[in-house]
């Protein structure tokens, strides 16, 4: 993999923040941040929090060489968004679920949503595909530490984490438990870091949820400030050519 990006790969990206980022103790890869997220007002900024990376390959000696580009490739995270949700060359249902849970349609206005918007991995290394591998304690407790940095450089005003297990994890705060939806309990939590709070939205990991419109319902009934901002800027129904 190429350590740069391609020109089309930044067109909805800032590098802007890059150099702080890469000051962050245990950071592996760059958080994605649109070319618009900072002009947002500060209450209307939206980072997603995805879990892992996973290597991939068919033998122990591919998966290990695919594993050693994925700790090299600082901006993997960047091309996933470019590559997946932008450019949707490929995708995952992790993936293709965000737009579904936010706005119950996958027929957004992909390029303009991104633009606007930040995203980043919580678990900062990749995980094993083949071994269906996954995170472990540690690495959620490494990833608070790593995650409380990014937020006092991106400052977002919410952060909707496709996944719930971080929260169990989490000790710079408490965490309210709602009504469980489709076996899961939601999460909900605040962030104070650098004069700025953040709200923490924990969902169903969005690859394994199947009640996507309760989630959805959800989201609309208790996060109506969220929802309601976001909504507003009509992301659904404005997909581009």
């Amino acid at each position: 993999m190429d350590e740069a990006l391609t020109a089309v790969d930044l067109n909805e990206a800032t590098t802007q923040y890059d150099d702080a980022f890469r000051k962050i103790s245990g950071l592996t890869w760059l958080p994605w941040v649109g070319q618009r997220f900072f002009e947002r007002p500060p209450h209307q900024r939206l980072l997603v929090v995805g879990e892992s990376h996973y290597f991939r390959g068919n033998t122990p000696e591919k998966r290990q060489a695919d594993r050693e580009e994925y700790l090299k490739f600082s901006h993997w995270t960047k091309q996933q968004v470019s590559d997946s949700h932008i450019k949707r060359e490929w995708t995952t249902p992790t993936l293709t679920n965000i737009p579904k849970l936010l706005f119950n349609t996958s027929e957004i206005d992909h390029p303009r949503f991104w633009g606007d918007s930040a995203y980043y991995n919580f678990v900062q290394r990749p995980m094993d595909y083949h071994e269906k591998e996954r995170p472990t304690p540690n690495d959620f407790v490494t990833g608070w530490k790593i995650f409380e940095e990014v937020v006092k450089i991106v400052q977002p005003s919410d952060c909707l984490f496709i996944g719930v297990t971080a929260a169990n994890f989490f000790n710079l705060g408490g965490v309210s438990l709602h009504e469980i939806i489709d076996g899961v309990r939601p999460r909900v939590a605040k962030l104070e870091s650098a004069g700025t709070t953040t709200k923490l939205i924990f969902v169903h990991h969005l690859g394994r949820c199947k009640s996507l419109s309760q989630w959805h319902d959800y989201l609309l009934a208790q996060h109506t400030d969220f929802m309601n901002w976001l909504g507003t800027e009509s992301y659904a129904g404005s997909q581009s050519a």
